[in-house]
């Protein structure tokens, strides 16, 4: 969840730095269930809930992105935690992006908001970033998930 979080207030703030509405990336990301409405729904309770989506999404991955980057940085240090969670940002971007998404969201609602090479809806690299962040900010927080077996504490003989 605070990665989710992270990455989308690293969002809204530098789309509001670039002078871009600071939930267009909610807009396109509702454009998965809505379809082409969801870029012209105003404020809100639907940009409200694509922003609980959002971060419920993030949650649900980011059990998933730990376990990946347990198994291959368990004992990393911070460095090296940056780059696994790097490597695996890319790969999930490029997964979903060009992988699921360019070909589901033209199948499922006849258009490509999210993929589209069109910057007026979301430029490649804005979603990289965002899923950069995502990954640097599971590294920064990799130790608050790491399992300690409790160990009951007996008297020595």
């Amino acid at each position: 969840m605070v990665a989710a979080l992270v990455s989308l207030m690293f969002n809204v703030i530098g789309a509001s730095l670039a002078g871009e509405n600071p939930l267009q990336l909610i807009r396109v990301y509702l454009t998965f269930g809505l379809g082409e409405k969801a870029l012209h729904v105003e404020p809100g309770l639907a940009l409200a809930m694509g922003c609980v989506l959002y971060i419920a999404t993030g949650m649900l991955l980011g059990i998933v992105f730990h376990m990946i980057l347990s198994r291959f940085a368990p004992r990393a240090s911070l460095a090296g935690r940056l780059f696994w969670a790097s490597l695996i940002a890319v790969a999930v971007w490029f997964v979903n992006f060009y992988g699921l998404i360019s070909w589901i969201q033209p199948l499922l609602f006849g258009g490509n908001w999210i993929t589209s090479t069109d910057p007026v809806y979301l430029p490649w690299w804005v979603a990289l970033a965002t899923h950069l962040v995502f990954g640097w900010t599971m590294a920064l927080v990799y130790p608050w998930g790491v399992f300690q077996p409790y160990r009951l504490q007996t008297e020595q003989p």
